[in-house]
């Protein structure tokens, strides 16, 4: 369609392959080896548990896992493995799943920017030939206001704006 030979076509697709999938996939095989570790041993249940014993109030532990644990996982692993894994928990407490997968996405808006280990912003300076330091300081400048609008949109979109009323405390 753009006429470019077929030969700087694959070399661009192979050098994509390479520089993209091997740091992604090296991060999720460890993420998932991790999960299925804490599956196997028994203790996913128990971070399931006590994250349940925390409140019975669905509002929090969607804040709880959706939001903070995510965020802890995307910061961690990324590339997915947030959202596979919070939306997990969340269908564990009970939550149907279609709702989990749509609560841990939009819980997941602000903290993919500085996911996985700061990827994302590494890409970005190497992408555009900005400095990997500006783009950093950028994202820590824009991130602390998403960091207060992301946990209340979703308590809204759980519970309309008097359920935000009722915790917002938690929310901040």
């Amino acid at each position: 369609v753009f006429e470019m030979p077929a030969a700087a076509a694959l070399a661009a697709a192979g050098y994509g392959a390479c520089f993209g999938l091997m740091p992604i996939g090296w991060i999720v095989l460890a993420a998932v080896f991790l999960y299925n570790l804490t599956v196997r041993t028994g203790q996913f249940e128990i971070i399931k548990q006590s994250v349940a014993a925390i409140s019975p109030d669905r509002r929090l532990q969607a804040l709880l896992i959706a939001y903070c644990f995510g965020a802890f996982l995307e910061g961690a692993a990324g590339f997915g493995a947030p959202v596979a894994i919070s939306a997990a928990l969340l269908i564990g407490l009970g939550f149907p799943p279609l709702y989990a997968a749509g609560l841990t996405l939009l819980a997941n808006t602000s903290p993919v920017a500085f996911g996985s280990l700061g990827i994302p912003i590494r890409t970005l300076a190497t992408v555009s030939g900005l400095e990997e330091m500006a783009l950093s300081q950028m994202a820590g400048r824009q991130l602390p206001f998403f960091s207060l609008v992301i946990p209340a949109w979703l308590v809204v979109l759980m519970s309309g704006w008097k359920g935000l009323r009722g915790c917002w405390p938690a929310v901040l």
